[in-house]
């Protein structure tokens, strides 16, 4: 299996209990770049090799690594099997 699915597997069964740095690292490692935007806990993911996409957001809430919100967990995981072909492609061999 690639890392993309393994990722999107997990993911799919802890939805409900992702903390917000498991997902800004989870999309780092698969290319994506996450900042941090005005409001307290509001992030935007973006990927350079994904040129039919603009990019998308996702709050993490408030307080020290909290919980993200399933409904953001399932935008993120429609955006990662919509491009996955094109994310596997870009990711580093071993």
């Amino acid at each position: 299996m690639s890392r993309v699915h393994d990722l999107m597997t997990d993911w799919r069964r802890r939805a409900s209990s992702l903390r917000c740095r498991e997902v800004v690292r989870g999309l780092e490692s698969l290319g994506f770049t996450v900042k941090d935007r005005g409001s307290a806990g509001h992030k935007t993911y973006a990927h350079s090799g994904l040129r039919d996409w603009p990019g998308g957001s996702f709050n993490c809430g408030h307080g020290r690594n909290p919980e993200i919100l399933s409904s953001y967990v399932g935008n993120i995981l429609r955006v990662l099997e919509r491009f996955l072909a094109e994310l596997e492609l870009l990711q580093p061999q071993p």
